[in-house]
């Protein structure tokens, strides 16, 4: 057996796990790897402006794959810089790997420069954090990696590799990819017990979240909706998992829900919660956002830690969503058929909301109705749009919110989980083009978010990458400025900006098209212009001025949970 540089070595085995993609940023600690993929075709990396961006990207990449990327930082700053979208990938359930370089082994405990642990920091926000002090190792860790990021729960791993190993030969052993996972069945008697649930219910409704996308679930969801006619409301994660133009797609949960979705919770007698946890930043776990306490609620997941940890569950069932759909289509009687009248009623309410949110879009007053922007730019972009949603009251609440922007296919959105990361998703963004290099990308995001990463644009720009940002521009830090209004009196601090960047010129000096719309009247032809320059390589930054807005559901997403000043 002969010997391998140890980078190169763990270069190879990147390879033969299936990466292609490597995002980070060169330092000193870990140019062994990038001299590795350098000499290594197949594999590219992208130089990002900022490590958050990387892991943001990586993130993105398993949202819309359901396989892990890789992201690479130098010690200490470089790797710490990634750590709040490490976390995001963390609560999201995105497996990732993050490989971190340290400081040498023999300068270990002495206060070496850029010396922390990491491994310590990173610990609470990943399946596995771990140091390796052999080079002889490295090899071995990394597979292990992989079967703890794509295993069970998915997730995020960091290997923290000092500097002085990747300079050292190797073994050059054969490696075995570890590849994806097993698909894990649920115990038959759970699966028996919430099919009759399902077969005598009267009013049956699916809620799919980010677990139906992450097990690739999507035909056996459509499968038992129909069987069932049944409706199917979607966490944001979940959003795609059921094309948005299916008659029994009706909309999302809390602050993303509509009138009809609801009214289709409230009335539910049994509901079947698909790899979502109702959880608080979608909820505020409000009883009018829960399923009924009347209800028979039956959640299933891949991670029994999950089952009944945000609220209890009638029926736990522990095993993978694609795998237990399958069991559930098979355990439900054969009498159990669809009831044409339920999909026909879901039909004509949807009717009434779209013709309510198109009355929304027909508002010509300025500054811009926020359903303006988001209307036209679904009429505006094709169909196989990949949609990024960024936090907040407009990004999130109306522009990730169904009927405002649909969307047709699934993994084909990008956007952050309960861990609410502000500017995750417009930095993540740029990775769709990369997934999907024939398909658009647009993303949703409020000026506060954007001005956190706007250093990602002239990444975008040198790599060809052409998606476009749609700013929703209100001057203000808008969710949180809702709150001092409602709860504090109106006791506005430092959540309104007086002065703004000139996003448009700012896009034009990274290389990208940038265009400032003021007038409602020009909205659709600003978008067709960003889109156009998408189509010739160009990302381009649309900075809209927009209104205030608050739909119904933002109210009562805040205001019941948050006590008005007297």
């Amino acid at each position: 057996m002969g010997e391998i540089n140890a980078g190169q070595a763990i270069v190879n085995a990147l390879r033969a796990e299936g990466v292609s993609h490597v995002f980070g940023m060169p330092g000193g600690h870990v140019l062994p790897l990038y001299d590795a993929i350098h000499r290594t075709p197949g594999i590219s990396s992208f130089l990002v402006r900022h490590e958050h961006h990387a892991a943001a990207m990586a993130a993105a990449y398993a949202q819309l794959t359901g396989r892990p990327a890789v992201v690479l930082a130098t010690a200490g700053p470089g790797v710490t810089n990634t750590l709040t979208a490490v976390a995001e990938a963390y609560v999201g359930a995105l497996p990732m790997i993050v490989l971190g370089g340290r400081g040498a082994t023999a300068t270990a405990h002495r206060g070496a420069s850029q010396e922390v642990a990491t491994d310590q920091v990173f610990a609470p926000v990943t399946k596995w954090s771990v140091r390796v002090d052999r080079a002889d190792l490295l090899t071995d860790v990394l597979r292990q990696g992989f079967a703890r990021a794509r295993g069970g729960r998915p997730g995020p791993v960091l290997i923290d590799i000092p500097r002085d190993l990747l300079t050292l030969d190797v073994p050059d052993k054969p490696y075995l990819p570890v590849g994806p996972p097993a698909r894990l069945a649920a115990d038959q008697p759970a699966v028996d017990a919430a099919a009759a649930a399902l077969a005598a219910a009267r009013s049956p409704l699916l809620v799919a979240g980010g677990g139906v996308a992450s097990s690739g679930a999507f035909d056996e969801l459509r499968a038992l909706a129909e069987r069932l006619s049944a409706p199917v409301l979607t966490s944001l994660a979940g959003r795609g998992s059921l094309p948005d133009d299916h008659p029994l797609a009706a909309g999302g949960l809390g602050a993303h829900r509509n009138p009809v979705a609801k009214r289709l919770l409230g009335e539910a007698d049994v509901v079947l919660g698909l790899g979502t946890r109702f959880e608080e930043m979608e909820t505020n776990w409000q009883p009018t956002a829960l399923p009924s306490p009347d209800a028979t609620y039956i959640q299933v997941d891949i991670d029994p830690a999950e089952l009944g940890r945000a609220i209890p569950a009638h029926i736990p069932v522990n095993g993978d969503i694609k795998r237990v759909l399958e069991q559930l289509l098979t355990a439900l009687p054969e009498d159990t058929h669809a009831d044409p009248g339920r999909t026909e009623r879901l039909l004509q309410d949807i009717t009434a909301l779209d013709a309510a949110v198109d009355r929304m879009a027909l508002d010509d007053r300025a500054p811009i109705h926020p359903a303006r922007v988001i209307r036209t730019a679904r009429s505006v972009f094709p169909r196989d749009t990949v949609l990024g949603v960024d936090v907040g009251a407009l990004a999130q609440h109306i522009g990730g919110a169904f009927p405002f922007f649909r969307v047709y296919r699934p993994r084909s959105v990008i956007t952050p989980s309960s861990f609410y990361g502000m500017g995750f998703a417009a930095a993540a963004l740029p990775a769709a083009r990369l997934v999907h290099p024939r398909r658009p990308a647009l993303c949703f995001v409020g000026d506060g978010s954007f001005q956190m990463v706007m250093n990602i644009v002239p990444m975008a720009a040198q790599y060809r990458l052409a998606v476009t940002w749609c700013v929703l521009n209100d001057d203000a830090l808008g969710s949180i400025r809702d709150l001092q209004e409602h709860t504090y009196g109106n006791r506005i601090q430092d959540t309104e900006f007086p002065f703004q960047p000139d996003f448009a010129r700012l896009a034009e000096a990274c290389g990208a098209y940038g265009e400032r719309v003021d007038d409602p009247a020009a909205v659709p032809d600003a978008l067709k212009r960003a889109l156009a320059e998408n189509a010739a390589g160009r990302p381009a930054v649309l900075d809209f001025a927009v209104a205030r807005t608050r739909l119904a559901q933002t109210k009562e997403h805040y205001f019941t949970t948050y006590p008005q000043d007297e």
